[in-house]
């Protein structure tokens, strides 16, 4: 493959970053390959020794890239994920708000067609298996990709944590905004208790 030893971050050949990827995602995702170079590019946009944090425009793929090659996270707070469908990220100075958006450009994708008709749904995944899309990412790398300089102007807060309640009914812990009870014992919960299963702890 095309690249194999160009330092993409932190200083890591591609074959690393590749490796890194297989293991926290299950296998090589062509969508966190991609995220690989959009981080690339804006952090080196960025320049060193900035906090940045990160807003991602998709809940797909690329939310791991930005896991996975900056210290931003979901558990952190440092990563904060917009359901657009926005193949596009942007990392951006926690002090100033200032930073860089840097998304999957269209237009240049063109030029990649593999890559395109992946990208728009246009062929059926059998006509595009997992090494062909991949070479088809690596063989684009950045070239696909665009960015700019932005100020960010909202979605930046920090959620902090507030109060907790124990709620009455099952005994949990909660988040006290939800009222006197959590809201699984309200009706509002995503689950229901099976009655073949026993209460296990550790």
């Amino acid at each position: 493959m095309k690249n194999q030893h160009l330092e993409i971050t932190c200083g890591r050949p591609l074959a690393q970053c590749l490796e890194e990827i297989e293991a926290f995602h299950g296998f090589k995702a062509p969508g966190m390959v991609l995220g690989l170079f959009m981080v690339h590019r804006a952090r080196e946009q960025m320049g060193p020794g900035v906090e940045a944090d990160a807003i991602v425009e998709t809940r797909h793929c690329l939310p791991d890239a930005v896991q996975l090659f900056t210290p931003c996270t979901v558990g952190n707070g440092w990563l904060k994920i917009l359901d657009w469908d926005k193949y596009a990220l942007s990392l951006y100075d926690r002090h100033t708000r200032d930073g860089w958006r840097v998304w999957f450009d269209l237009e240049k994708a063109r030029a990649f067609p593999v890559l395109y008709q992946w990208f728009m749904r246009l062929a059926p995944k059998k006509a595009l298996p997992l090494e062909t899309l991949l070479e088809a990412v690596l063989a684009a790398g950045a070239e696909v990709l665009s960015e700019r300089a932005i100020q960010v102007t909202d979605f930046y807060q920090r959620q902090k944590k507030g109060g907790i309640n124990l709620c009455p009914d099952c005994g949990e812990a909660f988040a006290a905004v939800q009222g006197e009870r959590c809201l699984a014992c309200q009706g509002s919960g995503y689950y229901r208790c099976r009655r073949d299963s026993s209460l296990r702890s550790g």
